[in-house]
């Protein structure tokens, strides 16, 4: 599918509302936003509605001086947020992801004070409020590198020694993301064998979703971890 930069620009704006309001946005909405005509934004967003971004929806207007008057309106498709997410994600590093990167790293430089578990619990915790795919796969790379971290030098060793040789990096991803759960499940710490699997199963399917761009990032980004825990 290939966009124009004009469609991109409708498409990133009409996003953009929809994820502020959570509902349907009315094409002089979008028009407003762009200081286009409202006829000239109508036309667009037909366009990205016949290319399987947009679905077009009819509602009363009960501000409207004519009873049961329509007004039409436009929601993107699970398509077209992917396409959003994606889009994001293939800018960065951007302001954002800085700053979740700072976040997450900052948190080994006191690993050995607070100690592991400490560390675990407060990613556990803050990660029930995270829906950003990305950022959520950041949390979780984070929390099974401090998994690992509690287990001591071997488990990152292992981890770090069969990385390297891994051809993609969706293939990188998942094979920490099992070896962790692996060394999780003999450890026979039940508790934390289901908290750490109920994570990966949803940072696998994210990471099945992720573009090459966005796998790669959070490749480079596990590499920093395991540096920084590096025994």
């Amino acid at each position: 599918m290939t966009l124009t930069r004009r469609r991109k620009e409708f498409l990133s704006k009409i996003v953009k509302i929809y994820k502020k309001t959570g509902e349907p946005v009315h094409y002089a909405t979008v028009a407003q936003s762009l200081a286009v005509s409202k006829w000239t934004a109508y036309d667009v967003l037909r366009e990205l509605e016949k290319e399987g971004l947009l679905t077009m929806e009819y509602a009363i207007n009960r501000e409207d001086r004519l009873p049961g008057r329509s007004q039409v309106l436009f929601r993107p498709t699970p398509l077209a947020m992917r396409l959003s997410e994606i889009e994001e994600a293939e800018n960065l590093p951007g302001e954002d992801w800085l700053l979740v990167k700072k976040r997450l790293l900052s948190v080994f430089d006191n690993i050995k004070n607070l100690g592991a578990k400490k560390i675990i619990d407060e990613l556990l915790e803050e990660m029930q409020t995270i829906e950003k795919p990305i950022t959520y796969s950041a949390y979780t790379i984070t929390l099974l590198t401090a998994y690992l971290y509690s287990l001591g030098s071997r488990g990152i060793h292992l981890v770090e020694s069969f990385l390297h040789p891994a051809p993609k990096p969706e293939l990188i991803l998942s094979l920490f993301a099992g070896t962790v759960l692996g060394v999780a499940m003999k450890s026979m710490k039940e508790a934390m064998t289901a908290k750490l699997a109920s994570k990966i199963g949803v940072f696998q399917r994210h990471v099945s979703e992720f573009s090459r761009n966005e796998r790669k990032l959070l490749v480079n980004f596990l590499g920093e971890n395991l540096q920084r825990v590096t025994i």
